[in-house]
Protein backbone atom coordinates (compact mmCIF):
# COMPACT_ATOMS: atom_id res chain seq x y z
CA UNK A 1 0.00 0.00 0.00
CA UNK A 2 1.50 3.27 -1.00
CA UNK A 3 1.14 6.80 0.40
CA UNK A 4 -0.87 9.77 -1.43
CA UNK A 5 0.26 12.32 -1.31
CA UNK A 6 -2.99 14.35 -2.31
CA UNK A 7 -4.68 13.09 0.73
CA UNK A 8 -4.93 16.25 3.17
CA UNK A 9 -4.37 14.30 6.25
CA UNK A 10 -0.95 13.34 4.61
CA UNK A 11 -0.63 17.15 3.39
CA UNK A 12 -1.19 18.15 7.08
CA UNK A 13 1.35 15.86 8.21
CA UNK A 14 4.08 17.13 6.17
CA UNK A 15 3.12 20.77 7.28
CA UNK A 16 3.58 19.51 10.38
CA UNK A 17 7.09 18.06 10.02
CA UNK A 18 8.54 21.06 7.56
CA UNK A 19 7.38 23.63 10.34
CA UNK A 20 9.68 21.70 13.12
CA UNK A 21 12.28 21.56 10.61
CA UNK A 22 11.72 25.48 10.09
CA UNK A 23 12.12 26.02 14.00
CA UNK A 24 15.07 23.61 14.54
CA UNK A 25 12.91 21.15 16.85
CA UNK A 26 13.12 18.47 13.46
CA UNK A 27 15.88 17.77 11.39
CA UNK A 28 14.94 17.41 7.71
CA UNK A 29 16.72 14.36 6.43
CA UNK A 30 18.11 16.57 2.95
CA UNK A 31 20.18 18.20 5.15
CA UNK A 32 22.47 16.15 5.90
CA UNK A 33 25.79 17.06 5.01
CA UNK A 34 27.71 14.44 2.11
CA UNK A 35 31.10 15.07 0.48
CA UNK A 36 32.38 13.39 -2.77
CA UNK A 37 34.98 11.07 -0.66
CA UNK A 38 35.31 9.02 -2.60
CA UNK A 39 38.49 6.29 -1.86
CA UNK A 40 39.85 4.32 0.07
CA UNK A 41 38.82 4.51 4.10
CA UNK A 42 40.91 5.54 6.74
CA UNK A 43 40.25 6.66 10.87
CA UNK A 44 38.70 9.48 9.83
CA UNK A 45 36.11 8.09 6.74
CA UNK A 46 35.31 5.44 9.82
CA UNK A 47 34.40 8.00 11.83
CA UNK A 48 32.41 10.35 9.76
CA UNK A 49 30.43 7.19 8.77
CA UNK A 50 29.40 6.46 12.28
CA UNK A 51 28.55 10.07 12.53
CA UNK A 52 26.29 9.84 10.04
CA UNK A 53 24.46 7.14 11.02
CA UNK A 54 24.48 7.95 14.17
CA UNK A 55 22.87 11.26 13.20
CA UNK A 56 20.29 9.82 10.75
CA UNK A 57 19.23 7.66 14.30
CA UNK A 58 19.24 10.64 16.24
CA UNK A 59 16.98 12.46 13.56
CA UNK A 60 14.37 9.73 13.63
CA UNK A 61 14.53 10.18 17.65
CA UNK A 62 13.82 13.83 17.64
CA UNK A 63 11.07 13.45 14.76
CA UNK A 64 9.32 11.60 17.61
CA UNK A 65 10.53 13.45 20.90
CA UNK A 66 9.00 16.59 18.67
CA UNK A 67 5.98 15.11 18.70
CA UNK A 68 5.31 14.17 22.08
CA UNK A 69 6.18 17.66 23.31
CA UNK A 70 3.53 18.86 21.45
CA UNK A 71 0.81 16.39 23.34
CA UNK A 72 0.68 13.62 20.38
CA UNK A 73 0.88 10.47 22.27
CA UNK A 74 -0.49 8.10 19.07
CA UNK A 75 0.18 8.46 15.48
CA UNK A 76 -1.94 8.71 12.73
CA UNK A 77 -1.41 6.32 9.29
CA UNK A 78 -0.69 9.44 7.44
CA UNK A 79 1.87 10.65 10.45
CA UNK A 80 3.51 7.43 10.80
CA UNK A 81 3.95 6.99 6.76
CA UNK A 82 5.55 10.76 7.16
CA UNK A 83 8.05 9.48 9.61
CA UNK A 84 9.18 5.71 7.79
CA UNK A 85 9.64 8.10 4.87
CA UNK A 86 11.56 10.07 6.36
CA UNK A 87 13.65 7.38 8.35
CA UNK A 88 14.45 5.96 4.79
CA UNK A 89 15.62 9.38 3.23
CA UNK A 90 18.00 9.60 6.67
CA UNK A 91 19.19 5.78 5.50
CA UNK A 92 19.90 6.16 2.20
CA UNK A 93 21.89 9.11 3.17
CA UNK A 94 24.11 7.46 5.81
CA UNK A 95 24.38 4.44 3.27
CA UNK A 96 25.81 6.80 0.42
CA UNK A 97 28.48 8.20 3.12
CA UNK A 98 29.61 4.51 4.05
CA UNK A 99 29.86 3.55 0.09
CA UNK A 100 31.58 6.68 -0.98
CA UNK A 101 33.79 5.86 1.71
CA UNK A 102 34.26 1.74 1.04
CA UNK A 103 37.59 0.83 -1.17
CA UNK A 104 37.49 1.21 -4.94
CA UNK A 105 39.04 -1.70 -6.20
CA UNK A 106 41.13 -1.31 -9.09
CA UNK A 107 40.04 -2.28 -12.30
CA UNK A 108 41.82 -5.86 -13.59
CA UNK A 109 44.05 -5.33 -16.22
CA UNK A 110 43.34 -7.73 -19.27
CA UNK A 111 46.05 -9.53 -20.81
CA UNK A 112 46.98 -8.86 -24.25
CA UNK A 113 45.99 -11.59 -26.92
CA UNK A 114 49.22 -13.13 -27.88
CA UNK A 115 50.55 -13.25 -24.22
CA UNK A 116 52.00 -16.49 -23.09
CA UNK A 117 51.20 -16.76 -19.11
CA UNK A 118 54.12 -18.44 -17.13
CA UNK A 119 53.35 -22.57 -16.67
CA UNK A 120 51.89 -21.69 -20.40
CA UNK A 121 54.20 -24.83 -21.98
CA UNK A 122 52.80 -27.72 -19.78
CA UNK A 123 49.14 -26.43 -20.61
CA UNK A 124 50.03 -25.85 -24.44
CA UNK A 125 51.19 -29.48 -24.70
CA UNK A 126 48.38 -31.17 -22.82
CA UNK A 127 46.10 -29.59 -25.83
CA UNK A 128 47.85 -30.18 -28.25
CA UNK A 129 48.31 -34.10 -27.09
CA UNK A 130 45.05 -34.05 -26.36
CA UNK A 131 43.57 -33.04 -29.53
CA UNK A 132 45.25 -36.26 -31.27
CA UNK A 133 42.58 -38.37 -29.60
CA UNK A 134 44.86 -40.81 -28.64
CA UNK A 135 46.31 -42.44 -25.25
CA UNK A 136 49.41 -40.54 -24.10
CA UNK A 137 51.76 -40.41 -21.26
CA UNK A 138 53.75 -37.77 -19.61
CA UNK A 139 57.20 -38.23 -18.31
CA UNK A 140 57.75 -35.38 -15.29
CA UNK A 141 61.46 -36.01 -14.90
CA UNK A 142 62.54 -36.29 -18.46
CA UNK A 143 65.91 -36.14 -19.83
CA UNK A 144 67.94 -35.81 -22.82
CA UNK A 145 71.93 -35.54 -23.58
CA UNK A 146 74.03 -34.83 -26.36
CA UNK A 147 77.98 -34.23 -26.55
CA UNK A 148 79.25 -32.39 -29.20
CA UNK A 149 82.86 -32.93 -30.48
CA UNK A 150 85.64 -30.14 -30.45
CA UNK A 151 88.45 -30.66 -32.58
CA UNK A 152 91.52 -29.01 -30.85
CA UNK A 153 94.23 -28.69 -33.20
CA UNK A 154 97.87 -28.94 -31.98
CA UNK A 155 100.18 -26.46 -33.61
CA UNK A 156 104.38 -25.33 -32.62
CA UNK A 157 106.98 -27.94 -32.75
CA UNK A 158 108.09 -31.01 -30.65
CA UNK A 159 109.75 -28.00 -28.35
CA UNK A 160 107.19 -26.09 -27.78
CA UNK A 161 103.67 -26.63 -28.46
CA UNK A 162 100.00 -25.53 -28.34
CA UNK A 163 96.27 -26.60 -28.55
CA UNK A 164 93.83 -24.07 -30.75
CA UNK A 165 90.52 -24.54 -30.00
CA UNK A 166 89.16 -23.28 -33.32
CA UNK A 167 86.44 -20.64 -32.85
CA UNK A 168 83.24 -21.94 -34.40
CA UNK A 169 79.61 -23.36 -33.48
CA UNK A 170 79.74 -26.84 -32.18
CA UNK A 171 76.19 -28.31 -32.53
CA UNK A 172 74.13 -30.75 -30.15
CA UNK A 173 71.16 -32.96 -31.21
CA UNK A 174 72.04 -32.58 -35.02
CA UNK A 175 72.85 -36.12 -35.41
CA UNK A 176 70.63 -39.08 -33.26
CA UNK A 177 71.67 -42.95 -31.94
CA UNK A 178 72.75 -44.95 -34.80
CA UNK A 179 73.78 -42.51 -37.22
CA UNK A 180 77.11 -42.13 -39.12
CA UNK A 181 79.55 -39.97 -37.59
CA UNK A 182 83.36 -39.22 -36.94
CA UNK A 183 85.29 -39.31 -33.85
CA UNK A 184 88.64 -36.64 -34.99
CA UNK A 185 87.74 -37.69 -38.71
CA UNK A 186 87.43 -41.75 -38.11
CA UNK A 187 84.29 -42.82 -39.19
CA UNK A 188 81.77 -44.43 -36.70
CA UNK A 189 78.25 -44.21 -35.65
CA UNK A 190 76.79 -42.81 -32.78
CA UNK A 191 76.20 -44.20 -29.43
CA UNK A 192 74.55 -43.93 -26.01
CA UNK A 193 78.44 -42.75 -25.06
CA UNK A 194 77.75 -39.39 -27.15
CA UNK A 195 73.26 -39.03 -26.68
CA UNK A 196 69.77 -40.77 -25.95
CA UNK A 197 68.04 -38.67 -28.43
CA UNK A 198 66.42 -41.20 -31.08
CA UNK A 199 64.45 -40.39 -34.11
CA UNK A 200 61.20 -42.21 -34.58
CA UNK A 201 61.82 -42.61 -38.50
CA UNK A 202 64.70 -44.58 -37.54
CA UNK A 203 63.40 -46.95 -34.78
CA UNK A 204 60.52 -48.05 -33.15
CA UNK A 205 60.23 -45.68 -30.46
CA UNK A 206 57.30 -43.13 -30.53
CA UNK A 207 57.62 -39.21 -31.36
CA UNK A 208 57.75 -37.17 -28.25
CA UNK A 209 57.16 -33.42 -27.07
CA UNK A 210 60.05 -32.61 -24.81
CA UNK A 211 59.42 -29.53 -22.70
CA UNK A 212 62.73 -28.21 -21.47
CA UNK A 213 62.61 -26.77 -17.98
CA UNK A 214 66.32 -27.08 -17.02
CA UNK A 215 70.17 -27.30 -18.16
CA UNK A 216 73.30 -28.65 -17.04
CA UNK A 217 76.99 -29.35 -18.87
CA UNK A 218 79.67 -31.85 -18.18
CA UNK A 219 82.81 -32.96 -19.64
CA UNK A 220 82.07 -36.30 -21.72
CA UNK A 221 85.14 -37.31 -22.62
CA UNK A 222 88.83 -36.90 -24.59
CA UNK A 223 90.40 -38.23 -27.63
CA UNK A 224 93.65 -38.35 -28.85
CA UNK A 225 95.25 -39.01 -32.29
CA UNK A 226 98.85 -38.68 -33.50
CA UNK A 227 100.71 -38.87 -36.75
CA UNK A 228 101.68 -42.31 -38.02
CA UNK A 229 105.05 -41.71 -38.00
CA UNK A 230 105.44 -40.80 -34.37
CA UNK A 231 102.73 -43.91 -33.74
CA UNK A 232 104.86 -46.36 -35.89
CA UNK A 233 108.42 -45.46 -33.56
CA UNK A 234 107.20 -47.14 -30.43
CA UNK A 235 107.61 -50.90 -30.01
CA UNK A 236 104.86 -52.80 -28.33
CA UNK A 237 101.89 -50.39 -28.68
CA UNK A 238 99.56 -53.28 -29.90
CA UNK A 239 95.89 -52.08 -29.11
CA UNK A 240 96.88 -48.78 -27.41
CA UNK A 241 97.64 -47.16 -31.18
CA UNK A 242 94.48 -47.17 -31.88
CA UNK A 243 93.67 -44.88 -28.86
CA UNK A 244 96.55 -43.23 -30.65
CA UNK A 245 94.48 -42.66 -33.78
CA UNK A 246 91.76 -41.19 -31.82
CA UNK A 247 89.16 -44.17 -31.95
CA UNK A 248 89.19 -45.01 -28.33
CA UNK A 249 88.15 -42.88 -25.47
CA UNK A 250 90.81 -41.38 -22.81
CA UNK A 251 91.68 -40.48 -19.39
CA UNK A 252 95.42 -39.87 -19.22
CA UNK A 253 95.88 -37.21 -16.28
CA UNK A 254 99.22 -39.47 -15.42
CA UNK A 255 100.26 -37.84 -19.11
CA UNK A 256 101.65 -40.94 -21.07
CA UNK A 257 99.52 -40.10 -23.98
CA UNK A 258 97.82 -36.89 -23.45
CA UNK A 259 99.81 -33.76 -22.77
CA UNK A 260 99.62 -33.51 -18.65
CA UNK A 261 99.10 -29.74 -18.81
CA UNK A 262 95.02 -31.01 -19.80
CA UNK A 263 94.15 -31.88 -15.66
CA UNK A 264 95.04 -29.87 -12.57
CA UNK A 265 97.52 -31.37 -10.58
CA UNK A 266 95.54 -31.59 -7.46
CA UNK A 267 91.82 -31.94 -8.60
CA UNK A 268 92.13 -33.69 -11.75
CA UNK A 269 89.74 -31.08 -13.13
CA UNK A 270 89.50 -31.31 -17.14
CA UNK A 271 91.33 -27.39 -17.44
CA UNK A 272 90.61 -27.90 -21.84
CA UNK A 273 87.12 -27.95 -20.45
CA UNK A 274 87.20 -24.93 -18.24
CA UNK A 275 89.16 -23.03 -21.33
CA UNK A 276 86.33 -23.28 -23.49
CA UNK A 277 83.83 -22.99 -20.26
CA UNK A 278 85.07 -19.81 -19.82
CA UNK A 279 84.79 -18.95 -23.43
CA UNK A 280 81.88 -19.79 -25.29
CA UNK A 281 77.56 -19.29 -25.19
CA UNK A 282 74.60 -21.63 -25.69
CA UNK A 283 72.22 -20.97 -28.22
CA UNK A 284 68.84 -23.13 -28.52
CA UNK A 285 67.91 -23.26 -32.35
CA UNK A 286 64.67 -24.40 -33.98
CA UNK A 287 64.26 -24.79 -37.92
CA UNK A 288 61.26 -25.23 -39.90
CA UNK A 289 61.59 -26.25 -43.49
CA UNK A 290 59.18 -25.01 -45.60
CA UNK A 291 58.35 -26.16 -49.45
CA UNK A 292 60.75 -24.68 -51.80
CA UNK A 293 63.60 -25.64 -49.54
CA UNK A 294 63.37 -22.34 -47.56
CA UNK A 295 63.16 -22.56 -43.80
CA UNK A 296 62.24 -20.01 -40.84
CA UNK A 297 64.80 -20.13 -38.12
CA UNK A 298 64.68 -18.86 -34.66
CA UNK A 299 68.01 -18.91 -32.53
CA UNK A 300 67.52 -17.74 -28.89
CA UNK A 301 70.73 -16.85 -26.82
CA UNK A 302 70.29 -19.36 -23.67
CA UNK A 303 73.30 -18.27 -21.52
CA UNK A 304 76.99 -17.85 -21.26
CA UNK A 305 79.26 -21.14 -20.88
CA UNK A 306 80.35 -20.02 -17.48
CA UNK A 307 76.51 -19.45 -15.88
CA UNK A 308 75.54 -23.33 -16.92
CA UNK A 309 76.25 -25.67 -14.07
CA UNK A 310 78.24 -28.03 -14.05
CA UNK A 311 77.14 -31.31 -13.06
CA UNK A 312 79.96 -32.19 -10.97
CA UNK A 313 79.45 -29.68 -8.53
CA UNK A 314 77.34 -31.36 -5.66
CA UNK A 315 77.59 -28.43 -3.53
CA UNK A 316 74.35 -28.50 -1.24
CA UNK A 317 74.35 -24.75 -0.84
CA UNK A 318 73.67 -24.34 -4.51
CA UNK A 319 70.53 -26.64 -4.68
CA UNK A 320 68.80 -28.67 -2.15
CA UNK A 321 69.38 -31.61 -4.54
CA UNK A 322 73.14 -30.75 -4.86
CA UNK A 323 73.31 -31.05 -8.93
CA UNK A 324 72.83 -27.28 -10.03
CA UNK A 325 70.17 -27.06 -12.85
CA UNK A 326 69.87 -23.70 -14.77
CA UNK A 327 66.28 -22.70 -15.29
CA UNK A 328 65.48 -22.11 -18.70
CA UNK A 329 62.78 -19.43 -20.37
CA UNK A 330 59.44 -21.50 -20.39
CA UNK A 331 57.87 -22.83 -23.85
CA UNK A 332 61.70 -23.95 -25.23
CA UNK A 333 60.16 -27.33 -26.68
CA UNK A 334 62.16 -30.16 -28.39
CA UNK A 335 60.55 -32.43 -30.87
CA UNK A 336 62.50 -35.75 -31.46
CA UNK A 337 60.04 -35.89 -34.92
CA UNK A 338 60.89 -32.71 -36.95
CA UNK A 339 58.33 -33.68 -39.43
CA UNK A 340 55.45 -33.47 -37.40
CA UNK A 341 56.89 -30.33 -35.26
CA UNK A 342 54.75 -26.85 -35.30
CA UNK A 343 58.33 -25.49 -33.89
CA UNK A 344 60.41 -26.94 -35.98
CA UNK A 345 64.05 -29.39 -35.86
CA UNK A 346 65.21 -28.80 -32.33
CA UNK A 347 69.48 -28.31 -31.87
CA UNK A 348 71.42 -26.57 -29.83
CA UNK A 349 75.04 -24.87 -30.48
CA UNK A 350 78.30 -23.92 -28.59
CA UNK A 351 79.27 -20.65 -29.97
CA UNK A 352 83.06 -19.90 -29.43
CA UNK A 353 83.61 -16.08 -30.73
CA UNK A 354 87.32 -16.66 -30.90
CA UNK A 355 89.99 -19.22 -30.77
CA UNK A 356 91.47 -20.41 -27.67
CA UNK A 357 95.03 -20.94 -26.87
CA UNK A 358 96.04 -23.64 -24.49
CA UNK A 359 99.98 -24.00 -24.20
CA UNK A 360 101.21 -27.90 -23.58
CA UNK A 361 104.34 -29.55 -23.55
CA UNK A 362 104.98 -32.22 -26.10
CA UNK A 363 105.22 -36.30 -24.55
CA UNK A 364 108.01 -38.82 -24.97
CA UNK A 365 105.59 -41.79 -25.65
CA UNK A 366 108.43 -43.98 -25.57
CA UNK A 367 110.32 -43.84 -28.73
CA UNK A 368 112.93 -41.50 -27.03
CA UNK A 369 112.01 -38.46 -28.58
CA UNK A 370 109.10 -35.69 -27.79
CA UNK A 371 105.86 -36.02 -30.06
CA UNK A 372 102.90 -33.30 -30.06
CA UNK A 373 99.71 -34.93 -31.17
CA UNK A 374 97.85 -33.92 -34.40
CA UNK A 375 94.76 -32.75 -32.17
CA UNK A 376 92.51 -33.60 -28.91
CA UNK A 377 89.04 -33.93 -28.87
CA UNK A 378 87.25 -32.49 -26.36
CA UNK A 379 83.74 -33.88 -25.76
CA UNK A 380 81.42 -31.52 -23.82
CA UNK A 381 77.84 -33.09 -22.95
CA UNK A 382 74.66 -30.55 -22.94
CA UNK A 383 71.87 -31.76 -20.53
CA UNK A 384 68.18 -31.10 -20.77
CA UNK A 385 65.75 -31.67 -18.07
CA UNK A 386 62.26 -31.12 -18.21
CA UNK A 387 58.60 -32.86 -19.19
CA UNK A 388 58.04 -35.83 -21.73
CA UNK A 389 54.90 -36.34 -23.65
CA UNK A 390 54.69 -39.33 -25.87
CA UNK A 391 52.31 -41.85 -27.05
CA UNK A 392 51.28 -44.75 -24.86
CA UNK A 393 52.91 -47.56 -25.64
CA UNK A 394 50.66 -51.40 -24.86
CA UNK A 395 50.05 -52.04 -21.36
CA UNK A 396 51.71 -48.50 -20.20
CA UNK A 397 48.39 -46.96 -18.95
CA UNK A 398 45.95 -49.15 -16.70
CA UNK A 399 42.42 -47.63 -17.40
Amino acid sequence: MTMNFDDPRAQQADQLFAELDARGETAAPDELDLEDTAGPEDEDDAQETAAAELEAEEGDTGDLRALAARGKRTLSLEEARTLQARARARGKKAGKVQAKRRPVAPARPQPPKNLVLPGEGVRTLVRRWDQQGKEFTINQAGSYYYATEIRCKCEGNAERAYLRIPAGRYAFFDKALDDDTTYLGNNGRVTVDITNFQRPSKNTSHGQDFLIQSISMMEANLRVRYDESDIGAVMGLDTAASALRGNAWLWDDAGVFLPAEIFHDFTGENLLYRAVRRSGALYFVWEKARVGGSANRREILVDHLRNIPDVRVRSLARTSGGAAVLPVQDGYIFCDDPERSEDGAFSAVLHLPSDVIFPIKPIDLGSGKKAKPLEVGLYVQLNLNGIGFQLARRGQVTR
